[in-house]
């Protein structure tokens, strides 16, 4: 018999995780430091937004031996690493001073949200589609430097590898990087399921309905609201759409943390005090929340939490509301050697990132212009260019 499950049963689970924390907080599992003992560890999740150690949400995690995986556990090098690329972090407690907030990474794992064909691009609207999905491209979406002009360099049919958040409210991707793929690994979409039907075996992705009739590896219990790694392939009869030919495994249990640093959007609202970001149930019951009184806390709204993990909840001491604003004006940082600089075009290379200084308000520090040569270590901070693909220095820092 057909059996349509509806999106509010997602929430039902939601606040029994949430009562849950709340019963593990009343014993002296709540907000704070402690609770685990031992060596206290952190995780962290979100785009990354500089290098020189690895930057995520204002964290600088020192990587220097930390185990880098993909979205298969394969092992990788941190050179594969890229601005933009949305990663989950476990680490070393997170400790902040005046110089800012530091911790050691242990593992960092990378994965994609799509990765597949092109299907049309709308330059005025600012997005993309892939596997019948739309992707939004902001001013916060770094291009790889090998797409050219941006969202107007893709094409129908180019394969590409998107890194995003899914916005549950408008039902698309934010895109936080693209970059060009040969779809070696086939085509993938990881997001939440919207609606179940179990009686012809049909999902519902964001905006696109998808038959796992004949898919390997379904999930026990497959349920709405649950986050699912699709393999997919195309298939033309009687008409061009995508099927499930695999799932992949459900998202990790986070495990227990003194520290939480995360970025991402609301997936799911009950209140102010419940909800989840990107898929992660948040009891926010002690939280201070900013702007006060969780203004703009809703769906789709972008958001940093705090605190600690307690039965693979979030349970947050704070929880801020950001803007596109915020982002902007934290833009991106890279500390390192210059391994190529053009004088005559004002750019410099560290960390495989072009940056452009030819900005009128570029501060230099600890020297001039002219120390900006190969080999020369640096700290620079900057915004992406209006290419997407590079940076502009607002401030370098020589180091001596």
């Amino acid at each position: 018999m057909t059996k349509l499950q509806a999106p509010f049963n997602a929430l039902r689970v939601l606040c029994v995780a949430a009562a849950y924390a709340l019963a593990l907080a009343s014993c002296g599992g709540g907000v704070g430091t402690g609770g685990t003992g031992g060596d206290a560890t952190a995780y962290a999740s979100g785009p990354i937004t500089g290098f020189g150690s690895v930057f995520v949400g204002g964290v600088r995690f020192d990587d220097s031996s930390a185990t880098v995986e993909d979205a298969d556990g394969s092992g990788r090098s941190r050179d594969d690493l890229r601005l933009g690329m949305t990663v989950e972090i476990d680490s070393s407690a997170i400790s902040t001073d005046s110089n800012g907030s530091t911790a050691s990474a242990r593992r960092i794992h990378f994965e994609s949200e799509i990765q597949g064909l092109v299907g049309a691009v709308f330059v005025n609207l600012g997005s993309f589609t892939v596997l019948g999905q739309t992707v939004l491209v902001d001013a916060n979406t770094v291009f790889d430097e090998r797409i050219g002009g941006g969202l107007a360099g893709l094409s129908a049919g180019q394969g590409v590898e998107v890194y995003a958040i899914y916005d549950a409210a408008a039902l698309r991707y934010r895109a936080t990087r693209v970059e060009p793929s040969a779809l070696v690994g086939g085509l993938r979409l990881r997001g939440p399921v919207l609606q179940l039907n179990t009686g012809n075996q049909s999902l519902t992705v964001g905006s696109n309905s998808y038959s796992y009739a004949g898919a390997s590896n379904v999930p026990p219990g497959l349920a709405v609201g649950q986050y699912v790694r699709l393999r997919m392939a195309l298939d033309l009869t009687p008409s061009p759409h995508w099927v499930v030919q695999s799932f992949g495994a459900v998202p990790r249990a986070v495990a227990e943390g003194d520290g939480v640093k995360v970025e991402g959007l609301v997936s799911a609202f009950t209140s102010t005090s419940v909800f989840s970001v990107n898929g992660r149930a948040v009891n926010a019951s002690a939280a201070t929340l900013v702007p006060a009184g969780g203004a703009g806390l809703v769906v789709g709204a972008r958001v940093e939490v705090e605190g600690v993990v307690r039965a693979g909840v979030f349970v947050a001491s704070k929880v801020s509301v950001l803007s596109d604003r915020d982002l902007l004006d934290r833009g991106f940082e890279l500390i390192g050697a210059i391994t190529a600089a053009n004088p005559l075009q004002s750019t410099i290379t560290l960390r495989g990132v072009t940056v452009s200084t030819a900005r009128s308000d570029l501060r230099i520090d600890n020297g001039t212009a002219l120390n900006l040569v190969l080999g020369q270590a640096v700290e620079v901070k900057g915004v992406l260019a209006a290419d997407r693909r590079t940076l502009e220095a607002t401030r370098i820092k020589i180091v001596r």
